[in-house]
């Protein structure tokens, strides 16, 4: 619809309704739309609830009834009395809005053809001696402008050349930490939450007294110390402190802190070598416990002590457990034997030790498959491995490890009872100390299992499994952080 016909109708509107009203003639009403019917409806509800509640509840709720139907009221009335006009002129500024935009939109069209027309007319026109003279200025312009930046360029490249570069900080290398730093650095969440834990609780207690000795019993089975060894503790604890009538805190203190020492140093033993020949390792444990790279840990240290080293890659069970020693292998600098998915482990643990002793190695580490202690048939074929292992080397095998996850707690306790039922472990590796807050499995496991402990693992590195001496540990597990310590004190083992 074109712009005039509308214009022409509005007016016709207006004039109409003027002379209504001029003559007293009635117009036709405009019907309601939606929104006013909705608003009417709901101000009769509102009338007629207010009526109703005045009605079932009488005089004690006259002030709700007379609000609710005083509302229903005002919306009728509004949807009544509410001027058409208002919902016209909105309409009327719409449609102006529109008109406006079509306008600008046809300018805009009508400018772009003015434009195609004067550009085609120039190129049809022979050009003239003012747009020659012109166009000899701009390329005249053109070459100055061009001519400024090379000369800039210039410049700043001979102020380059002038100036000499300033030689750059050189990056100190990080120290290296020692042996008791990093087990310290490794212990830092047992330190803070069990050991923190059981300082605060004895020394910052008044009186010594069964609900001490109650909430010191507490604190060790959180630790996941164990029943056995939480029992022996406080039975000497309490006897004690019976017989010596101690009431400084600090003496009940030092008494736990020597009986877990004495609970850690009652197993230690270093691990077995075979001095005339090959020394065979099997390692064995449950999936996720990081038993492979507890592996390449081991062949790790035991390289950089002089030694050759080979692995068994005897977990045909797992899926890629292969490669995966493999590439440990690689990064640990060691030889690897492995064979095919699926194969006869004993049959790859029989060349191993051929292979080992025809490269007269020191050292051959035997994979294991990452079996549940639950599945007989599994175990049955680490039974099978054994035999072969005495059988072929001499007096082996001379350690079975049995790898252990600190932070699955009495989880760890049960596994090692159960594998020591069926294999008779000579120690254990305890990895993961630095990922648990308790750290309390490694007095469980060894009181249960009658093994000694052999290697703690206190972080991802290579230089992070290193073997367990009791009296560093408790230092390292008992040190205040508070306290300054010499440089001297930290320098134990090299």
């Amino acid at each position: 619809m074109s712009e005039e016909p509308k214009k022409i109708e509005e007016s016709e509107n207006k004039d109409i309704a003027k002379t209504a009203e001029d003559n007293n003639v009635s117009v036709p009403a405009k019907p309601w739309d939606e929104a006013r019917v909705v608003v009417f409806l709901i101000g009769i509800c509102l009338l007629f609830e207010g009526l109703l509640i005045f009605y079932q509840a009488g005089d004690s709720q006259v002030l709700v009834a007379s609000v609710t139907g005083l509302g229903g009221l005002v919306m009728m009335l509004m949807a009544w009395l509410l001027p058409f006009d208002m919902e016209d002129r909105e309409i009327d500024e719409d449609e102006e809005i529109e008109e406006d935009e079509e306008s600008e939109v046809i300018s805009e069209k009508e400018s772009v053809k003015v434009i195609e027309e004067k550009k085609e007319q120039d190129k049809t026109a022979p050009p003239s001696e003012t747009a020659k003279e012109e166009s000899s200025e701009s390329k005249s312009k053109v070459e100055e402008s061009e001519e400024k930046p090379k000369e800039e360029i210039e410049k700043k490249i001979l102020e380059v050349k002038e100036e000499k570069p300033e030689p750059e900080a050189k990056a100190e290398p990080e120290p290296e930490l020692t042996w008791f730093q990093r087990l310290s650095n490794g212990l830092a969440k047992t330190r803070k939450g069990f050991i923190g834990k059981l300082k605060k609780l004895v020394l910052g207690s008044t009186k010594i007294d069964d609900d001490l000795i109650d909430e010191i019993e507490e604190t060790l089975f959180e630790a996941d110390v164990g029943v056995k060894t939480t029992e022996e503790v406080l039975n000497n604890l309490r006897k004690k402190v019976e017989e010596e009538d101690i009431k400084d805190s600090n003496l009940i203190y030092e008494d736990l802190r020597n009986q877990l020492r004495s609970k850690l140093a009652k197993y230690t033993e270093p691990p077995r070598m075979n001095p005339n020949g090959l020394t065979v390792f099997i390692i064995i444990g449950v999936n996720g416990v990081g038993k492979t790279t507890t592996i390449a840990k081991l062949a790790n240290k035991y390289k950089k002590e002089g030694k050759k080293v080979i692995l068994a890659a005897g977990d045909t069970f797992r899926a890629a457990a292969i490669d995966q020693i493999g590439i440990w292998g690689e990064r640990a600098g060691v030889e690897v034997v492995r064979g095919q998915e699926g194969g006869d482990p004993g049959a790859l643990v029989f060349d191993a030790i051929h292979a080992a002793k025809k490269r007269e190695a020191d050292l051959l580490i035997i994979d294991t498959a990452g079996r549940m202690h639950v599945k007989a048939n599994l175990m049955a074929e680490l039974n099978k491995v054994m035999k072969i292992v005495q059988k072929e080397s001499d007096g082996g095998p001379h350690e079975i490890f049995l790898v252990l996850d600190a932070t699955t707690g009495q989880n760890a306790v049960q596994q090692a009872k159960q594998f020591n039922e069926i294999i008779k472990i000579t120690g254990l590796i305890v990895t993961k100390l630095d990922g648990t807050a308790k750290g309390g499995v490694l007095f469980a496991v060894e009181e249960e299992l009658n093994a000694p402990v052999k290697f703690i693992g206190v972080g991802e590195k290579m230089e992070d499994l290193m073997p367990f001496e009791p009296e560093k540990f408790l230092e390292a597990l008992f040190a205040d952080e508070t306290d300054k310590k010499k440089e001297s004190d930290y320098n134990v083992v090299k």
